[in-house]
């Protein structure tokens, strides 16, 4: 007994490959140990046709000795004597481990010694369960093939628990002679070793004659396979930060592979413009969990076309797909209501001119419509409005954390694409707040770990019923208000191609495209799924083609398909209330608004601007010229409420509202300069500071100037700093040459109506 106690108690250090697994257990995919051998942690579990295999063939008694068995050690004993040599060990299954632990050294009598005593003590303190999952997750199957796990994938290309008793019993016997498994080496031999195992079993009645004539039949194991390999970056990111493990995902098997053939498909057509790259997430709303996880669609494996970089976790230009958050934002703050008329007019900022997709203007548009068509102008102006700061707070406060620059870093082009995220971050809030939603609709509560990034584990916190919010982020009315103007079926024509794709049910959804053609993003929602799309290049190489609508919105389209259908999401009718509005500019009804209707808005939206384009027009009897009591009689004057926009948004608004209705002219010998603008600066505005660029030619580039006029056709003088410049008609654009310092630039047209901005030129500007 002192000698057992004093033997070395069989141990396992070598290194386990990292696997990864669906949520069902299914292989997702693996990689190598660290010493080159494909070894899978031990599993709790052995599949029971390997172990009625493996205990006929190896050791019948197992559960009966103490880990030696006399009998066998002296058949062996005979045997080797009669041989001359080594030719039988005589060893159980315990024995066998304690060998393995060893390291598999060459067979000796003293170290057969030193195996039986570590076996009896291996028995004292261990089961025999263990012991069984000792030697199955250690034994060597030929090659670098460690376990009967990998064994069992890398042979028959499925799960242990999967195998046929064929395969159980040539798995069982591999361990015996592992050097048997070659094509075309020994396969007599080993089949010879198959075949009369699946005998006895059946002569156990482990099975029927028909089993056994069947199990007959079935091919050897050949060639090792390659494992599955359906969640290639996942995997990587599991062999990164947890290696040597297996990893149980939340990852759906199935939906796995078909959102990976969608993806394929895509990327062949992708891939004829030169868009090598392509990724897509789907994330469950109400746990977060991830159930389809694809970090590159590349139907190439090489390094041109980098397939291998993660692109989910890849910082990427945002584009537009920030836009959604703005407006909810707004929404909830209540600076603005769902279809309150937004300026669509070519605006200048220093060093910025943010242009629509389409290079066309409407003067001005809903705030919801301009959402949907993802017009970029209208989002600047909202930005401009609500401000970068209180932006970048609250895409932090929502789980973004890439944005790690201040405000003035990205300045206005923050809704355009000047910041950077990942897909991870962006499907995971996108979940966030449909999570948010969700959770108000059924509790009317908001909860603080509402937001919260996307987890493909099952080991997760998930949402703390009484941690109560009282000051959350986004509100549910302003989120559903928010996807209300995303639902497909509500999309206006103006989003070009949308009508072109289909779906099973309704879901809101938005798509971005990066400056220079380089990034493209599509994220769609319902009340239980969260599907994320990219597109594009790795290396950042920008393709004409290469948008939202056209290279990741079809992805999406097909990826819908394949989720459960739902509903829609439920209205948060507590929080909900009707404002009445102006008809025609969707804000708040002034006392001068002619047409009043009552719309669904937040609460805060109470508090939301009175219209401000209304306003009372005095005209003469006829209607047909405006006069004041100047010049007519107040018994004659009629006050009209008349719709009027500032000039530049008139001159676009009335391009595409044939309805909307100009001023009458002024009635001669009266006035009304003054009350009514007439003329409007583009740019410069008031106080802006200029800085003059140069050009790729090292020349310093020119200041235009730029007004709307309510009649183009008038002629209109330039001042500056009280000195002629110019005259235009028509096209009201000048360039300016200045030094650096503050500057006034003025402009009367020929009814002597008057304008003026002070603007500063920062650098000195010469010839």
């Amino acid at each position: 007994m002192v000698a057992v106690l004093l033997s070395p108690f069989p141990r396992f250090g070598q290194p386990h490959s990292t696997v990864v697994e669906a949520r069902d257990g299914t292989l997702l995919g693996a990689r190598i140990a660290a010493d080159g051998q494909w070894r899978f942690p031990e599993n709790d579990t052995i599949p029971f046709k390997y172990e009625k295999a493996l205990l006929l063939f190896e050791d019948r008694y197992f559960y009966l000795h103490p880990g030696i068995n006399p009998v066998s050690i002296v058949r062996a004993m005979v045997s080797n004597m009669k041989a001359g040599e080594i030719v039988s060990g005589g060893s159980t299954i315990t024995m066998q481990v304690a060998r393995i632990a060893r390291g598999n050294k060459p067979r000796t009598y003293s170290g057969k010694i030193i195996e039986m005593l570590s076996a009896v003590k291996l028995e004292l303190f261990t089961s025999k369960k263990k012991i069984l999952r000792l030697y199955a997750g250690n034994a060597p199957f030929g090659g670098n093939i460690v376990g009967i796990e990998s064994a069992a994938w890398r042979y028959t290309g499925k799960p242990p628990a999967d195998i046929t008793w064929a395969e159980a019993a040539a798995l069982a016997v591999l361990p015996n002679s592992p050097a048997l498994v070659f094509p075309g080496k020994n396969q007599d031999v080993l089949k010879e070793k198959r075949d009369d195992l699946l005998r006895k079993l059946y002569e156990k009645k482990h099975f029927d004659s028909v089993t056994l004539v069947l199990a007959l039949d079935e091919p050897l194991p050949g060639i090792p396979g390659p494992l599955p390999s359906s969640a290639q970056h996942l995997t990587d990111y599991f062999f990164k930060n947890n290696p040597g493990k297996t990893i149980r995902t939340t990852v759906d098997a199935g939906l796995q592979e078909r959102a990976m053939e969608i993806l394929h498909q895509h990327q062949e057509k992708l891939s004829g413009n030169f868009i090598n790259n392509s990724a897509c997430i789907i994330v469950k709303v109400e746990s977060g969990e991830v159930i389809a996880y694809i970090g590159n669609g590349s139907i190439t494996d090489d390094e041109e076309n980098s397939s291998d970089v993660d692109i989910i976790q890849s910082r990427r230009s945002t584009g537009s797909i920030l836009k959604p958050i703005l407006f909810a934002a707004m929404q909830t703050s209540g600076d603005l209501l769902p279809d309150a008329l937004l300026p669509d007019v070519p605006t200048r900022f220093p060093g910025f001119s943010p242009k629509n997709f389409d290079l066309s203007y409407s003067g001005g548009v809903p705030a919801s419509q301009a959402l949907s068509q993802s017009l970029n102008i209208p989002a600047v102006k909202m930005l401009q409005q609500y401000s970068p700061e209180k932006l970048l707070d609250l895409l932090r406060k929502t789980g973004f954390t890439t944005f790690t620059n201040p405000a003035s870093h990205y300045g206005l082009s923050l809704i355009l694409g000047g910041g950077e995220t990942t897909l991870w971050e962006l499907t995971g809030v996108y979940a966030s707040m449909s999570r948010v939603l969700n959770n108000f609709s059924q509790t009317g509560k908001y909860f603080v770990n509402d937001y919260h990034p996307p987890v493909f584990t099952k080991n997760v916190t998930q949402n703390v019923v009484n941690a109560k919010d009282d000051d959350p982020p986004l509100s549910a009315p302003a989120l559903w208000l928010t996807y209300e103007a995303l639902q497909n079926v509500n999309r206006p024509e103006g989003e070009a191609g949308w009508q072109y794709f289909s779906s099973s049910g309704s879901f809101a959804w938005k798509t971005g495209t990066s400056f220079g053609f380089r990034d493209a993003w599509a994220v769609g929602t319902t009340p239980e799924y969260v599907i994320g799309v990219w597109a594009g290049n790795a290396d950042g190489e920008g393709r004409p083609g290469l948008t939202g609508i056209s290279a990741a919105a079809p992805i999406l389209f097909d990826l819908m398909n394949i989720i459960p259908e739902t509903g829609w999401f439920k209205e948060p009718s507590g929080e909900l209330t009707m404002i009445e509005v102006c008809k025609q500019s969707g804000y708040r009804a002034g006392p001068d608004c002619p047409e009043k209707i009552m719309q669904a808005a937040c609460v805060s939206g109470l508090r939301s601007e009175m219209c401000p384009w209304h306003r009372i027009i005095h005209l003469d009897r006829t209607g047909t010229r405006q006069v004041n009591a100047g010049c007519v009689p107040q018994s004659e004057i009629k006050n009209v409420p008349w719709f009027v926009l500032p000039p530049a948004m008139e001159y676009f608004y009335r391009q595409k509202h044939p309805e909307y209705k100009v001023l009458p002219p002024v009635q001669k010998g009266c006035t009304t300069q003054g009350t009514i603008p007439e003329l409007e600066f583009i740019y410069p505005v008031q106080g802006v500071k200029i800085f003059i660029p140069r050009d790729q030619t090292g020349t310093l580039t020119k200041v235009i100037a730029e007004i709307a006029h309510r009649n183009p056709s008038k002629k209109v003088f330039w001042h500056l700093d009280n000195t002629y410049s110019a005259t235009t008609r028509h096209i009201h654009q000048l360039e300016i040459m200045a030094e650096a310092g503050e500057h006034v630039l003025t402009v009367v047209d020929e009814d002597g109506n008057t304008i003026s901005c002070t603007f500063t030129i920062t650098g000195k500007v010469t010839k």
